[in-house]
């Protein structure tokens, strides 16, 4: 059904226009936006229905206003990453790193490492029962491409696992985490996940610099050893317009 052309829905149309638009690629990052001025006379309509429309794209993400230069596309580039086939190479270097440098970006990223009881999310993940002692680790990454913030990883372990290895210091691992945990002896080999979405959270708005009304990808993972034994718990937030995460299944 045709979107009403009403004051009170062609705001929606016009953000809706402008939203596809700049998805298609039609706009790329940095473009100027006409006037408000301009917008209004495109669209025949009051200077209400014009900034409702562009505060709506700013809620979405889609917009930067700059003091006494205008309105301009905010669309960081899109980045491809590979979610299966990231744990299954034999490189001996951070996957993530490998995936982002290949695409012609510049990865960083800031860590942070803490030993917690765990959330009863994180415990059943894991293996810890509730009236366990065991505590775990997390491993928190804030990880940017060109100096932009772009995405949140929290990877979680059993800590006496892990305790006393590279992946309890908090500074970056060249050859991975995966690679650490197979030198332990614990290799792993099976991965669930569970893939999910929604507006940001308060976390991630601050970390990611984001826009309140910016969809964002949830991806988990909880990793395997060959005997079933779960390892890792790996919790990462994607900002749903700068990431596309491809899967390679085999038959």
């Amino acid at each position: 059904m045709a979107v009403s052309t009403t004051p009170a829905y062609l705001y929606l149309r016009i953000a809706a226009e402008w939203a596809e638009r700049i998805d298609s690629g039609e706009l790329r990052h940095g473009d100027p936006l006409p006037t408000r001025a301009q917008l209004q006379d495109a669209y025949d309509c009051s200077s209400t229905v014009i900034n409702n429309a562009l505060n709506l794209l700013q809620q979405g993400g889609y917009l930067e206003t700059a003091a006494r230069r205008g309105t301009f596309v905010y669309r960081p580039k899109r980045y491809v990453l590979p979610m299966y086939v990231l744990e299954a190479d034999d490189r001996g270097r951070d996957a993530f790193t490998d995936a982002i440098t290949a695409q012609g970006g510049r990865p960083f990223q800031n860590i942070r490492v803490e030993t917690i009881t765990g959330t009863p999310e994180i415990r059943a993940a894991l293996g810890l029962g509730d009236d366990e002692a065991g505590l775990v680790l997390a491993r928190r990454r804030m990880r940017s491409i060109d100096d932009i913030p772009y995405c949140i990883t929290d990877s979680f372990f059993p800590f006496d696992l892990v305790k006393g290895t590279a992946i309890a210091d908090p500074a970056d691992i060249a050859r991975g985490g995966r690679h650490v945990l197979r030198e332990l002896g614990y290799e792993m080999v099976r991965h669930d996940d569970t893939i999910g979405g929604g507006g940001p959270r308060q976390r991630e708005i601050a970390e990611l610099n984001i826009a309140g009304g910016l969809s964002m990808i949830r991806h988990d993972r909880i990793s395997h050893t060959a005997d079933g034994r779960p390892i890792r718990l790996m919790c990462s937030s994607f900002p749903s317009d700068r990431w596309t995460l491809t899967y390679e299944v085999e038959k």
